[in-house]
């Protein structure tokens, strides 16, 4: 009886806490461009997008749904996982099996991560899999600390730009959807950016042409593309950018305090 109140006030904990805490100091506004549950499209339609404005993805893998199909869409193939990783994309965590963590105790969030960390290193041999993403962006106090001390990163689904002291145990996000970003609201998003400092992380899921309520069309992505460079920000995957040698994360950290040893980056 009492337990669906107390899983309710550990999701508002785990959103409105910030248990990772992190005092930005990017010595200039940061673009980052996230696809969840990846089906397809965003490997022919995306990837190509980013790649022709010189930028890169970060892609969020849940390894047990790779090549299934739904109402919606078809799941990346293995090939295309592996493809993506040649390129220079990033290849994050969702999960296994795109499980909702809160319906998860910490032995079975351990083996979600466990699995996919070794699926997706059989399929890209040494990948270092060192951010996460919530699957549905659900999360829980609990499970939250616990994928805290396991990746460098968590991004959730909740509105925001990134800036001053952000948790990097719940990153916010601008959703990249037809039906939701208007031209107005990405002028918006981008002046609030800049005049922030802040990191700005886009995410969707489906990029075609008739995108569905979580998607976006290449034409999207594109203008979103050209108004970031127009602004003057630098785009980077959420972990390692093309030609640098520290990831976004990283940056951030390495000139706050030092961070404590994490339990494997998986």
């Amino acid at each position: 009886m009492l337990q669906p109140l107390l899983n309710g006030v550990l999701r508002r904990a785990a959103r409105h806490s910030r248990s990772k805490p992190f005092a930005m100091r990017n010595a200039a506004p940061l673009v980052s461009f996230t696809f969840d549950d990846v089906p397809d499209s965003p490997y022919s339609n995306g990837a190509a997008v980013l790649e022709d404005h010189g930028g890169r993805g970060t892609f969020y893998i849940a390894d047990g749904t790779l090549g299934a199909v739904d109402t919606h869409w078809r799941v990346i193939g293995r090939d295309q996982v592996s493809a993506l990783h040649a390129r220079g994309h990033e290849i994050g965590c969702h999960t296994f099996s795109h499980v909702g963590v809160d319906r998860l105790d910490a032995v079975a969030l351990d083996e979600e991560c466990r699995r996919n960390r070794e699926a997706l290193r059989e399929l890209c041999p040494g990948i270092m899999i060192t951010n996460f993403c919530y699957p549905f962006g659900r999360a829980s106090l609990p499970r939250k600390r616990q994928l805290e001390t396991r990746f460098d990163t968590c991004r959730g689904i909740y509105e925001g730009v990134n800036s001053g002291i952000a948790d990097l145990g719940l990153l916010r996000v601008i959703e990249l959807y037809d039906r939701t970003l208007s031209r107005e609201k990405l002028e918006r998003t981008l002046r609030e950016t800049r005049e922030r400092n802040g990191w700005l992380i886009f995410y969707t899921h489906d990029v075609a042409e008739t995108p569905s309520w979580i998607g976006c069309s290449p034409r999207l992505l594109r203008e979103t593309l050209q108004a970031v460079a127009a602004e003057g920000m630098e785009c980077l995957t959420v972990r390692k950018p093309p030609n640098k040698t520290m990831s976004t994360a990283r940056r951030i950290i390495d000139n706050a305090a030092p961070r404590a040893t994490s339990n494997a980056a998986s």
